[in-house]
C-alpha cells in the first residue's frame, strides 16, 4: 500500500474518515519506515502547536494546513525564491520536505551562536557537540546564550557511522542539520537555515531539498533502543 505524506499528515491531524483512517494505521503498524515518518509528522505538528501557544488546531481555523496543502501541491514544480534555489528533491521524498519547511520556519528559531561559537573544524558549536552525544531522539535541551536544540533521529550510513538529525531554533531562524560522528568527532554532513520576519521565511543557507539526498543514504531511524547503546560506545 502507497502512503502518500500527504496521507500521513491527514491521518495525524485527524482529517481521514473512519474506515481510511484504520486501513491506513494497519499499514504503517506494519512498516517501521511508515511509523518514522508519522512520527516525524507528529512530532513536528506538536512542536507548531506549542509555538502558536494553542491548545489544538483545526482544520477550519488553521491557516497552517493551507500552507502545507499548498506547499504539497506545488513540490513537484521548481521554485526559485530568493535568495537560494530550492529545486525538485528525488520522487522517493518528493513531498515530505517542503511540509517540513514550513514547519521550521512557523516553529521560529535557531540558537544564538556564532562562527567564533563554533568548533573550527567541525562548524559545530560546543553546545550542540554536547547534545548529540548525549540527548535521545525527540528531547529539547536549551542551549546556552538561547535557543534549544531537538534531536529528530539518529541513524546509521551505509558504512555504519552513527548520524543525527537536529533543529537548532531561536529567533528569527531555524537550522536543520544532519552530523555524523567519525574517529574526530562529530562532522557536519549538511545544515539548512530558514530565516523571517513580518513578511514570512525563506532559505538563507542550504537546500531543504539536498537534505532529503544526505538522508537517502542512511538506512532506517534507529529504535530508542538501538540509539542509546550507540550513543553508550
Amino acid at each position: 500500500m502507497q502512503i502518500s505524506d500527504e496521507t500521513l499528515m491527514a491521518l495525524a491531524d485527524g482529517e481521514l474518515a473512519a474506515d481510511e483512517a484504520q486501513a491506513v494505521q494497519q499499514a504503517v503498524d506494519a512498516d517501521p519506515a511508515l511509523q518514522a515518518r508519522l512520527r516525524r509528522f507528529s512530532e513536528t505538528r506538536r512542536l507548531l502547536q506549542e509555538a502558536a501557544g494553542s491548545a489544538k488546531a483545526t482544520p477550519a481555523d488553521d491557516p497552517l494546513i493551507a500552507m502545507i496543502r499548498k506547499a504539497q501541491t506545488s513540490a513537484a514544480e521548481p521554485t526559485r525564491i530568493e535568495p537560494a534555489r530550492i529545486e525538485t528533491p528525488a520522487p522517493a521524498n518528493l513531498n515530505r520536505r517542503p511540509w517540513q519547511a514550513i514547519a521550521a520556519a512557523v516553529a521560529l528559531a535557531v540558537v544564538a551562536v556564532g562562527w567564533f561559537g563554533m568548533d573550527r573544524k567541525t562548524g559545530i558549536a560546543p553546545a550542540e557537540i554536547a547534545a548529540l552525544d548525549s540527548l535521545p531522539s525527540g528531547e529539547v535541551q536549551v542551549l546556552e546564550g538561547g535557543g534549544d536544540l531537538t534531536v529528530i533521529a539518529s541513524y546509521r550510513d551505509a558504512d555504519g557511522t552513527l548520524c543525527r538529525e537536529y533543529e537548532t531554533r531561536g529567533t528569527p531562524q531555524v537550522t536543520v542539520s544532519l552530523a555524523c560522528r567519525t574517529q574526530d568527532g562529530w562532522e557536519n554532513r549538511f545544515a539548512a537555515t530558514m530565516t523571517g520576519d513580518a513578511e514570512g521565511f525563506v532559505p538563507a543557507s542550504g537546500d531543504i531539498p539536498g537534505l532529503d539526498d544526505a538522508l537517502a543514504g542512511m538506512g532506517a531511524p534507529l529504535s530508542p533502543e538501538d540509539e542509546a547503546a550507540a550513543l553508550k560506545r
